[in-house]
């Protein structure tokens, strides 16, 4: 209710109580008092309708009004809710995103290590000239097999890699190192007729070049920067031997090595490797260590010696040495860089 009409219902109160005071009103004028207080009622219900009218109408917007947001945890939580699923399980753990610390190209990288040589079967052939009065050519066919030990390592590798899928990170790249050990060492024997025993210690001082076409996986993780992978390849070996002697010890011939002419060889086989490791990346920068294991196998390999060239001794056709196949055990850490 306005003031206006407050007033003029309290004027026409007042009005009324006066004219009862000094004279009862006629029915005219009680008419016309009621016929403005009915009046003043309709106005007054007429304002409460749109009063409430108007209540109904700002209620729905209120209700469709977005409500305030959350604070504090309550906002963290929201923001966890509707981020992306590895950007949240960042967000809501703490841990590192699902994102890789490089996405593919070109790399390049360097490695060493050390690791085991197995032993293989090994044979020694060739022809002692002896005069006919002793019974004439002699053919010799010794075998035995050489000892293991441990190898030394370096090398390097250059590839490109992808991204291919949410996880998988292939890439392919070309590789050569260098492998040299302690030397391996036989004994041969030779059966025949014509000796109790024909036996030969040998030693071969090997050092071996591997160059290897590689396929290598790597696959992404939890943990930004961290890239474990898997890989192979295939490829050939360059085996060479550097001063290997062969000495007979039965019947006994000291000082006489029986590749005397000429006690170097090298010749080339095939090469495969199967490998696993992880890159570890260094921040932001492309560079990464790697650490790794691989399983290297060195083909069969035929090396040929010069002749036995000795007063002493009658005349040699020259050697061949024949090796099987070998494995080698490697564990290998370096350092590369992706661009």
């Amino acid at each position: 209710m306005t003031a206006r009409k407050c007033f003029i219902v309290a004027a026409g109160l007042m009005t009324a109580s006066a004219a009862h005071a000094e004279d009862v009103p006629s029915n005219a004028e009680l008419f016309r008092m009621l016929k403005a207080q009915q009046q003043t009622i309709s106005e007054l219900r007429a304002e409460l309708k749109q009063a409430k009218q108007e209540r109904r109408t700002v209620t729905p917007r209120e209700a469709t009004a977005p409500a305030a947001k959350p604070a504090g945890r309550d906002a963290a939580r929201e923001t966890v809710a509707v981020a992306p699923p590895a950007q949240a399980y960042a967000m809501d753990n703490k841990g590192p995103a699902v994102v890789p610390a490089r996405t593919g190209g070109a790399y390049v990288g360097v490695f060493g290590g050390g690791g085991s040589r197995g032993g293989t079967d090994v044979s020694q052939l060739g022809t002692v000239f002896f005069v006919e009065a002793v019974g004439g050519p002699l053919a010799v066919d010794a075998t035995g097999r050489t000892s293991s030990g441990g190898v030394g390592f370096g090398g390097a590798h250059l590839g490109y890699e992808w991204s291919y899928g949410t996880y998988l990170r292939p890439a392919l790249e070309i590789e050569g190192f260098y492998l040299a050990g302690n030397q391996p060492r036989a004994t041969l024997v030779t059966p025949t007729d014509r000796f109790a025993e024909h036996s030969f210690d040998t030693t071969f001082p090997t050092r071996t070049t591997v160059l290897l076409a590689n396929m290598v996986v790597g696959f992404n993780t939890p943990y930004q920067g961290i890239t474990p992978y898997i890989g192979g390849g295939i490829g050939a070996a360059n085996v060479s031997i550097n001063g290997a002697t062969s000495t007979q010890t039965d019947p006994a011939e000291r000082g006489i090595n029986h590749f005397n002419a000429r006690p170097d060889s090298s010749a080339w086989t095939f090469a495969a490797q199967a490998k696993a490791g992880a890159r570890f990346a260094l921040g932001n920068s492309g560079a990464y260590l790697f650490g790794e294991y691989r399983y290297l196998y060195v083909g069969d390999v035929n090396q040929v010696f010069g002749s036995t060239v000795n007063p002493a001794h009658a005349a040699t056709s020259p050697w061949t040495a024949s090796f099987g196949g070998t494995s080698h055990h490697l564990a290998a850490g370096g350092i590369g860089f992706g661009f």
